[in-house]
């Protein structure tokens, strides 16, 4: 399996226009951090751990997060001497502890997230969000789904996404393949290909958004591409969450060829 970057991370659904807007912190406290994830810049603690705030918690300066919810939920501990600053309070909790508030809202890392850039609190019970900067845009019928791999791109369905890329193989080294170029595009995959590798198609009224961009197929569709790499479902997953597309590879003279990856953040 060859992977840049592993990842962990929970089902995340598409963009919708109820997502919160872009935050943007006016000021910053001792111990926040920032990440990118692949839903977007997130803020995490000195750690790397992702931070969350809860739609349970009412904009009081109040935590409703207590008992078992702390088994997963831990709060993001200011010092005894911390002072408000900006939009940042602290606030008190039960056990005398102080605990970092944004606009009110209490933040709280994940249990469940167990390296920087982890994400997996995200979504969860429909109610915890991450605590970000703003969220990339998804197109319809998109999604984000924890594989083998972690967060990657899947089908509103779940099927997971690939895209392709060029890679020489090393013959010194075990024929250990390595990243030599760009996405070659569509014409990495045409004719008897198709069967096996199925192009994510767009409407006809899709419009591209961020990362996202669309290309115009020879039979008159149209592929989603992320980051300039078409994107395609693999024939022989056959439930949501295998990823048996990822390594499978074309050799093209002997020495590079085409490499198909799942995508996830690069």
């Amino acid at each position: 399996m060859l992977r840049r970057i592993a990842f962990s991370a929970a089902f995340a659904l598409a963009l919708s226009p109820s997502v919160r807007a872009e935050i943007a912190p006016d000021a910053r406290i001792a111990g926040l951090t920032e990440q990118k994830t692949i839903f977007g810049a997130a803020f995490a603690d000195s750690k790397g751990r992702t931070l969350y705030t809860f739609d349970g918690d009412a904009e009081t300066g109040k935590s409703a997060c207590a008992g078992a919810c702390l088994v997963e939920w831990r709060p993001f501990p200011a010092p005894r001497i911390a002072k408000p600053v900006g939009d940042w309070t602290p606030i008190a909790r039960d056990d005398g502890s102080l605990q970092w508030a944004w606009k009110g809202k209490p933040l709280y890392t994940y249990a469940g997230d167990l390296a920087p850039t982890d994400i997996n609190g995200d979504g969860a019970q429909g109610k915890w969000h991450a605590f970000m900067r703003a969220r990339e845009p998804l197109p319809a019928g998109v999604a984000v789904r924890t594989t083998e791999l972690g967060p990657t791109f899947a089908t509103a369905q779940g099927m997971t996404l690939y895209m392709v890329v060029q890679y020489r193989w090393n013959a010194a080294a075990n024929n250990t393949p390595r990243h030599v170029g760009p996405s070659p595009g569509i014409a990495a995959c045409a004719d008897d290909c198709l069967r096996t590798w199925l192009p994510l198609t767009a409407p006809a009224d899709a419009k591209p958004a961020g990362d996202w961009t669309l290309i115009d197929r020879p039979d008159g569709s149209r592929q989603w591409a992320w980051k300039g790499n078409p994107l395609y479902t693999y024939a022989k997953d056959e439930k949501p969450g295998d990823a048996l597309g990822e390594g499978n590879h074309t050799l093209i003279n002997g020495i590079t060829g085409y490499f198909w990856e799942a995508a996830n953040l690069l």
